[in-house]
Protein backbone atom coordinates (compact mmCIF):
# COMPACT_ATOMS: atom_id res chain seq x y z
CA UNK A 1 0.00 0.00 0.00
CA UNK A 2 1.10 3.21 -1.06
CA UNK A 3 -0.70 5.87 1.11
CA UNK A 4 2.28 8.66 0.80
CA UNK A 5 4.83 8.71 -1.57
CA UNK A 6 7.33 10.30 -3.52
CA UNK A 7 7.32 10.42 -7.44
CA UNK A 8 10.93 11.51 -9.20
CA UNK A 9 11.05 13.42 -12.60
CA UNK A 10 13.36 14.82 -14.77
CA UNK A 11 13.11 18.43 -16.71
CA UNK A 12 13.09 17.45 -20.39
CA UNK A 13 13.38 20.84 -22.63
CA UNK A 14 9.35 20.49 -24.05
CA UNK A 15 9.14 21.55 -19.68
CA UNK A 16 9.92 24.41 -19.68
CA UNK A 17 9.15 27.63 -21.12
CA UNK A 18 11.57 31.32 -22.50
CA UNK A 19 13.18 31.80 -18.82
CA UNK A 20 14.37 27.99 -18.99
CA UNK A 21 12.14 27.01 -15.95
CA UNK A 22 9.21 24.48 -15.92
CA UNK A 23 6.54 26.67 -16.79
CA UNK A 24 3.16 26.56 -14.73
CA UNK A 25 1.16 24.47 -17.09
CA UNK A 26 4.05 22.04 -16.94
CA UNK A 27 4.35 21.98 -13.57
CA UNK A 28 0.45 21.56 -12.83
CA UNK A 29 0.91 18.51 -15.38
CA UNK A 30 3.70 17.07 -13.24
CA UNK A 31 1.26 17.28 -9.85
CA UNK A 32 -1.32 15.92 -11.79
CA UNK A 33 0.70 12.85 -13.30
CA UNK A 34 1.56 12.15 -9.41
CA UNK A 35 -1.97 12.28 -8.57
CA UNK A 36 -2.44 9.79 -11.40
CA UNK A 37 0.07 7.41 -10.88
CA UNK A 38 -0.34 7.41 -7.15
CA UNK A 39 -4.03 6.19 -7.91
CA UNK A 40 -3.30 3.89 -10.00
CA UNK A 41 -0.91 1.52 -7.80
CA UNK A 42 -3.49 1.96 -5.35
CA UNK A 43 -6.34 0.33 -7.32
CA UNK A 44 -8.89 3.27 -7.99
CA UNK A 45 -6.98 5.21 -10.94
CA UNK A 46 -8.75 6.48 -13.97
CA UNK A 47 -8.63 3.24 -15.88
CA UNK A 48 -9.82 1.09 -12.92
CA UNK A 49 -12.99 3.70 -12.47
CA UNK A 50 -13.27 3.37 -16.08
CA UNK A 51 -14.17 -0.19 -16.17
CA UNK A 52 -17.34 0.93 -13.58
CA UNK A 53 -18.32 3.99 -15.82
CA UNK A 54 -16.88 5.81 -13.59
CA UNK A 55 -14.49 8.84 -14.15
CA UNK A 56 -12.15 11.09 -11.76
CA UNK A 57 -12.77 15.03 -12.27
CA UNK A 58 -10.55 17.31 -10.33
CA UNK A 59 -13.10 20.10 -8.22
CA UNK A 60 -10.31 22.43 -7.06
CA UNK A 61 -6.64 23.66 -7.23
CA UNK A 62 -3.70 25.43 -5.48
CA UNK A 63 -0.06 25.26 -6.44
CA UNK A 64 2.48 27.54 -5.07
CA UNK A 65 6.03 27.42 -5.38
CA UNK A 66 8.53 29.26 -3.77
CA UNK A 67 10.42 27.95 -6.84
CA UNK A 68 10.39 26.39 -10.31
CA UNK A 69 12.90 23.50 -11.39
CA UNK A 70 15.26 24.47 -14.74
CA UNK A 71 15.93 22.03 -17.43
CA UNK A 72 17.87 19.21 -16.62
CA UNK A 73 16.76 19.52 -12.90
CA UNK A 74 15.58 16.76 -10.72
CA UNK A 75 12.11 17.37 -8.93
CA UNK A 76 10.59 14.87 -6.30
CA UNK A 77 6.77 15.30 -5.68
CA UNK A 78 5.41 13.87 -2.60
CA UNK A 79 1.47 12.83 -2.64
CA UNK A 80 -1.14 11.38 0.08
CA UNK A 81 -4.66 11.72 0.50
CA UNK A 82 -5.67 14.34 3.33
CA UNK A 83 -9.00 13.17 3.64
CA UNK A 84 -12.52 11.74 2.46
CA UNK A 85 -15.84 13.65 2.62
CA UNK A 86 -19.21 12.87 1.34
CA UNK A 87 -18.14 13.85 -2.38
CA UNK A 88 -15.12 15.41 -2.82
CA UNK A 89 -11.77 14.21 -1.30
CA UNK A 90 -8.44 16.69 -0.77
CA UNK A 91 -5.10 15.30 -2.20
CA UNK A 92 -1.90 16.92 -1.14
CA UNK A 93 1.76 17.59 -2.66
CA UNK A 94 4.76 18.60 -1.55
CA UNK A 95 7.19 19.76 -3.80
CA UNK A 96 11.12 19.09 -3.86
CA UNK A 97 14.53 19.23 -5.80
CA UNK A 98 17.13 16.40 -6.03
CA UNK A 99 18.47 17.60 -2.56
CA UNK A 100 15.81 17.41 -1.08
CA UNK A 101 15.24 21.69 -0.25
CA UNK A 102 10.97 22.57 -0.41
CA UNK A 103 10.15 24.03 -3.63
CA UNK A 104 6.41 24.19 -3.22
CA UNK A 105 3.10 23.07 -2.11
CA UNK A 106 0.00 21.96 -3.96
CA UNK A 107 -3.31 20.55 -2.52
CA UNK A 108 -6.55 19.08 -4.96
CA UNK A 109 -9.89 18.64 -4.44
CA UNK A 110 -11.65 15.74 -6.55
CA UNK A 111 -14.55 14.08 -7.13
CA UNK A 112 -16.02 10.64 -8.51
CA UNK A 113 -18.85 11.51 -11.29
CA UNK A 114 -21.09 8.68 -13.59
CA UNK A 115 -19.49 8.96 -16.99
CA UNK A 116 -23.17 8.44 -18.13
CA UNK A 117 -25.06 11.18 -16.03
CA UNK A 118 -22.09 13.04 -15.52
CA UNK A 119 -23.68 13.89 -11.70
CA UNK A 120 -20.95 13.49 -8.97
CA UNK A 121 -21.31 9.77 -6.60
CA UNK A 122 -20.42 9.59 -2.72
CA UNK A 123 -17.07 8.50 -1.77
CA UNK A 124 -18.04 5.54 -0.47
CA UNK A 125 -18.57 4.12 -3.76
CA UNK A 126 -14.42 3.55 -3.36
CA UNK A 127 -15.01 1.60 -0.23
CA UNK A 128 -11.45 1.08 0.06
CA UNK A 129 -9.96 4.92 -0.32
CA UNK A 130 -10.41 5.33 3.58
CA UNK A 131 -7.44 3.06 4.37
CA UNK A 132 -4.96 5.83 2.24
CA UNK A 133 -5.75 8.44 4.28
CA UNK A 134 -3.03 10.39 5.85
CA UNK A 135 -4.65 13.32 7.88
CA UNK A 136 -1.61 15.78 7.19
CA UNK A 137 -1.93 19.48 5.72
CA UNK A 138 0.22 21.70 3.79
CA UNK A 139 0.79 25.14 4.89
CA UNK A 140 -1.58 25.80 1.88
CA UNK A 141 -5.20 24.43 3.78
CA UNK A 142 -8.08 23.21 1.89
CA UNK A 143 -8.49 24.69 -1.40
CA UNK A 144 -11.06 27.81 -1.14
CA UNK A 145 -13.48 29.14 -3.47
CA UNK A 146 -12.57 31.93 -5.61
CA UNK A 147 -15.36 34.84 -5.98
CA UNK A 148 -17.26 35.69 -8.87
CA UNK A 149 -14.79 37.73 -11.21
CA UNK A 150 -15.85 41.37 -13.20
CA UNK A 151 -13.42 41.95 -15.53
CA UNK A 152 -12.50 42.70 -19.33
CA UNK A 153 -11.93 39.98 -22.10
CA UNK A 154 -7.99 39.04 -22.43
CA UNK A 155 -8.59 36.07 -24.27
CA UNK A 156 -10.91 33.61 -26.38
CA UNK A 157 -10.92 30.09 -27.05
CA UNK A 158 -12.86 27.23 -28.99
CA UNK A 159 -12.43 23.79 -27.79
CA UNK A 160 -10.85 21.24 -30.51
CA UNK A 161 -10.32 17.87 -31.07
CA UNK A 162 -6.72 17.80 -29.36
CA UNK A 163 -8.06 19.90 -26.22
CA UNK A 164 -10.16 17.11 -25.14
CA UNK A 165 -8.99 14.18 -22.59
CA UNK A 166 -9.96 10.89 -21.75
CA UNK A 167 -13.02 11.93 -20.05
CA UNK A 168 -13.95 13.97 -23.40
CA UNK A 169 -13.81 17.19 -22.11
CA UNK A 170 -10.87 20.36 -22.38
CA UNK A 171 -7.74 18.93 -20.60
CA UNK A 172 -7.22 21.25 -16.98
CA UNK A 173 -4.28 22.19 -18.81
CA UNK A 174 -5.29 24.38 -21.41
CA UNK A 175 -7.29 26.63 -19.16
CA UNK A 176 -4.06 27.20 -17.41
CA UNK A 177 -2.72 27.94 -20.93
CA UNK A 178 -5.57 30.43 -21.42
CA UNK A 179 -5.27 31.94 -18.73
CA UNK A 180 -1.54 32.07 -18.58
CA UNK A 181 -1.82 33.69 -22.55
CA UNK A 182 -3.81 36.74 -21.33
CA UNK A 183 0.00 38.54 -20.49
CA UNK A 184 2.24 40.02 -23.32
CA UNK A 185 5.50 38.47 -23.28
CA UNK A 186 6.79 41.38 -21.71
CA UNK A 187 4.97 41.08 -18.59
CA UNK A 188 6.70 37.69 -18.18
CA UNK A 189 10.28 39.21 -18.52
CA UNK A 190 9.72 40.88 -15.27
CA UNK A 191 7.69 38.66 -13.59
CA UNK A 192 7.44 35.24 -12.29
CA UNK A 193 3.87 32.99 -11.34
CA UNK A 194 4.21 32.19 -7.48
CA UNK A 195 0.68 30.72 -7.29
CA UNK A 196 -2.43 29.48 -8.99
CA UNK A 197 -5.34 28.80 -8.02
CA UNK A 198 -8.91 26.86 -9.90
CA UNK A 199 -12.14 26.50 -9.35
CA UNK A 200 -13.46 24.29 -12.17
CA UNK A 201 -17.42 24.91 -11.85
CA UNK A 202 -18.65 23.17 -15.30
CA UNK A 203 -16.98 20.92 -17.88
CA UNK A 204 -16.17 22.62 -21.64
CA UNK A 205 -16.45 20.47 -24.25
CA UNK A 206 -16.15 19.98 -27.96
CA UNK A 207 -16.48 23.16 -30.70
CA UNK A 208 -17.37 25.18 -27.28
CA UNK A 209 -16.14 28.80 -27.67
CA UNK A 210 -15.28 31.44 -25.11
CA UNK A 211 -13.53 34.25 -23.23
CA UNK A 212 -11.36 34.73 -20.61
CA UNK A 213 -11.84 37.49 -18.41
CA UNK A 214 -9.15 39.48 -16.26
CA UNK A 215 -9.59 41.17 -13.10
CA UNK A 216 -6.67 43.43 -11.69
CA UNK A 217 -6.57 42.36 -7.92
CA UNK A 218 -3.59 44.13 -6.70
CA UNK A 219 -0.10 44.56 -7.40
CA UNK A 220 1.07 40.97 -9.15
CA UNK A 221 -2.79 39.72 -7.98
CA UNK A 222 -4.76 38.65 -10.85
CA UNK A 223 -8.15 36.92 -11.01
CA UNK A 224 -9.82 35.04 -14.38
CA UNK A 225 -13.50 33.90 -15.21
CA UNK A 226 -13.99 31.65 -17.78
CA UNK A 227 -17.18 31.55 -19.42
CA UNK A 228 -18.16 29.62 -22.53
CA UNK A 229 -21.07 31.36 -24.85
CA UNK A 230 -23.72 28.27 -24.50
CA UNK A 231 -23.01 27.33 -20.58
CA UNK A 232 -21.60 30.27 -18.74
CA UNK A 233 -18.88 30.10 -16.45
CA UNK A 234 -16.71 27.12 -16.44
CA UNK A 235 -13.78 28.09 -14.31
CA UNK A 236 -12.56 30.50 -11.79
CA UNK A 237 -9.01 31.13 -11.09
CA UNK A 238 -6.09 33.23 -10.00
CA UNK A 239 -2.63 33.44 -10.70
CA UNK A 240 -0.02 35.46 -8.17
CA UNK A 241 3.54 36.68 -9.32
CA UNK A 242 6.70 38.12 -8.18
CA UNK A 243 8.53 40.09 -9.64
CA UNK A 244 11.86 38.77 -10.76
CA UNK A 245 15.29 40.12 -11.64
CA UNK A 246 16.26 37.75 -13.80
CA UNK A 247 17.76 38.43 -16.90
CA UNK A 248 15.99 36.87 -20.36
CA UNK A 249 17.13 37.61 -23.95
CA UNK A 250 14.50 36.80 -26.47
Amino acid sequence: MNAKKTYTFRIEPQDIDFRRRVSLVSMTSFILMTAGKNADENGFGLLDLQSDNYTWVLSRLVVDMQRFPTENDTMCIETWIENVGTTFTTRNFRITDGKGEIMGYATSSWAIIDMKTRRPLPLDTLPGLQQFVVPQSTPLGEPTRIPEVKGVVANTFDVKYSHLDVNKHANSLYYIQWISDCFPLDFYLKNVPQRLELNFLKEIGFQDEGEVYQQINGDNDYSFQIETRDKGVSCRARIVFKETTEFFVC
